[in-house]
């Protein structure tokens, strides 16, 4: 997104095949290990999104994400306040190009344990070409190092009603990546960013026992019964509150192929999937909001 930018939102532009390769290298990972229900828990937000957060001066004029080399280091042990200038893309490359109506921040994991993030707007939500903010504060004793961002969108696409949750491996497949990055205390060295696809210095958050960054995951216990399922199938999980959840279903090539919404209560919670004419194979139905999200592998037979 603008000059190097390893954030290159406006600027993805890879063919779909190489879009579909790496979403396909990603699926036939998920193969192996979504025997069991994988559940993700993300960084929370300060609480405070609005316009008092901070004040959009402007992203690149090419749209995206304010160069990360352009924002200091953070220094452990001290106060943080960053701002980050957005200016919102319009086209998103997600199993082939989109037109863009509006990108809603979800939800960003691994940042320093102790820094959360807001923006300036309350709702997250940002119309293609609209300048914003994200704003990171707290302080952070992490280690020093290179933190990549691991976003949760939801896109509202081709003038589309219904938001679709893009999770943190599908907008790294696309190539969508930023960093931040954290010095010692007392340090006169800020590396340059590593925007590369193979970076090597990056730093993973280290579990935060206190405080916003808390891992809190609002989704368990997440089944599809029968599995196989033939014509249809009971999808049943446990909520921590009461939200309203998106629940997708994707194929093993990563193309959403079914997409709803489902409002549901603290507790248990039970709705129901139809095949609607879907071939038979192994798919993997998700469940997310801001928060967390959960992934059942589930497959359809004759």
């Amino acid at each position: 997104m603008g000059r190097l930018f390893c954030f290159t939102l406006r600027n993805i532009r890879q063919p779909y095949s190489i879009i579909k390769q790496n979403i396909m290298k990603k699926s036939i990972f998920t193969l192996f290990v979504a025997s069991f229900i994988t559940v993700g828990a993300f960084a929370q937000a300060c609480g405070n999104s609005g316009p008092a957060a901070c004040s959009p001066t402007g992203g690149p004029s090419t749209g995206g994400f304010q160069d990360p080399n352009d924002i200091p280091c953070i220094e452990r042990g001290e106060a943080v306040s960053q701002s980050i200038q957005i200016s919102m893309f319009t086209q998103f490359n997600f199993q082939g190009q989109q037109s863009v109506d509006s990108i809603q921040i979800d939800a960003i994991g691994n940042l320093p344990c102790g820094v959360c993030w807001a923006t300036n707007k309350t709702t997250n939500r940002f119309n293609a070409n609209e300048d914003g903010c994200i704003i990171l504060t707290g302080s952070t004793n992490d280690a020093a190092g290179q933190y990549k961002f691991a976003f949760t969108f939801t896109a509202w696409i081709n003038g589309g009603a219904v938001g679709i949750t893009v999770p943190p491996s599908l907008t790294n497949a696309a190539g969508i990546k930023y960093f931040i990055r954290v010095k010692n205390n007392g340090s006169t060295t800020c590396p340059t960013v590593d925007t590369s696809a193979n970076a090597t210095n990056l730093t993973a958050s280290a579990s935060c026992t206190l405080g916003i960054n808390d891992a809190y995951q609002t989704i368990s216990a997440l089944a599809v019964n029968p599995n196989p399922m033939n014509s249809t199938a009971v999808v049943t999980f446990e909520a921590e509150e009461t939200a309203t959840y998106t629940m997708s279903i994707t194929d093993i090539t990563g193309k959403i192929v079914s997409l709803s919404t489902y409002s549901a209560v603290a507790g248990a919670n039970t709705t129901t999937i139809q095949r609607n004419g879907l071939p038979t194979g192994m798919y993997f139905l998700s469940l997310s909001n801001d928060k967390s999200i959960a992934t059942k592998r589930f497959t359809i037979t004759e």
